[in-house]
């Protein structure tokens, strides 16, 4: 590839993740249910595609809200890579973390509001109601390559906030701090965080603060026969239109 279609630049800032827990049990799930008897399995490959199209909108909504705070570098299934190069990072931070906050209550909003996807039998819109989300911030240097109209991040400090994503946290909902995050991020606005070492594959025990917001405790009741009665034709025209990760990946990463 010609060369001057390619510019790399080392940057340093903030990497962050969004990531929907319990999306591996929410395929688990839909996977076990395809093993299942004959009228399961029916309705199932009848709606196949709801559980990208719920995952889909649900990533579609937090990104939208982080929108003009971070910017998105990488879709990733059920996660979402975002970087953002502040001038100053104390300043930012305060932002950065009421628009975590903000799309927490986003997220767990829009859930709410797909309820009655629950109209459908098929396991993916019946599990949606365990779906939650967590946060990783790091703040650290990163390259950045851009090849055309495609930017991507990458160094130990993306591959470290990755490896993050795999902890021991005994909980589906929360946002996690770095130590090198913490240093530069007004933190006390936030109470009772959690203060703990977590081991990093290839990287050893690593400092690490967690906040756990006070949303963490909602729950999502699931609707009567009644209301799947009443909502079964607004599922039917919600799914009409079925999104993909390429749609989001069209719609916010411009990739051709």
């Amino acid at each position: 590839m010609c060369e001057r279609f390619i510019k790399m630049t080392i940057e340093k800032g903030f990497i962050v993740i969004v990531d929907i827990s319990g999306y591996t049990n929410y395929l688990k799930a839909h996977n076990s249910s395809q093993n299942s008897n004959l009228f399961k399995k029916f309705i199932n490959k009848i709606n196949d595609g709801h559980g990208e199209h719920i995952i889909s909108d649900l990533l579609e909504t937090v990104i939208n809200e982080l929108d003009g705070t971070l910017t998105i570098n990488k879709l990733e299934g059920d996660a979402a890579l975002f970087y953002a190069i502040p001038t100053n990072s104390n300043e930012f931070s305060e932002k950065l973390i009421n628009k975590l906050l903000t799309s927490i209550k986003a997220f767990n909003n829009r859930i709410n509001e797909l309820l009655f996807v629950q109209s459908c039998p098929c396991t993916p819109c019946n599990e949606i109601i365990n779906l939650r989300l967590k946060c990783f911030v790091h703040y650290g240097e990163f390259l950045i390559k851009k090849i055309r109209n495609f930017e991507e991040i990458a160094g130990q400090d993306v591959i470290i906030i990755h490896r993050l994503m795999k902890n021991s946290i005994n909980a589906d909902e929360y946002i996690l701090f770095t130590k090198e995050a913490s240093k530069v991020s007004r933190l006390e606005n936030l109470e009772k965080l959690e203060k703990r070492k977590e081991l990093v594959a290839d990287f050893g025990k690593m400092n690490i603060q967690i906040f756990y917001p006070s949303c963490n405790n909602t729950k999502f009741n699931k609707p009567n026969f009644k209301y799947k009665f009443l909502n079964f034709f607004k599922m039917q025209k919600y799914f009409w239109n079925r999104k993909k990760e390429n749609d989001l990946k069209k719609k916010f990463l411009n990739s051709t």
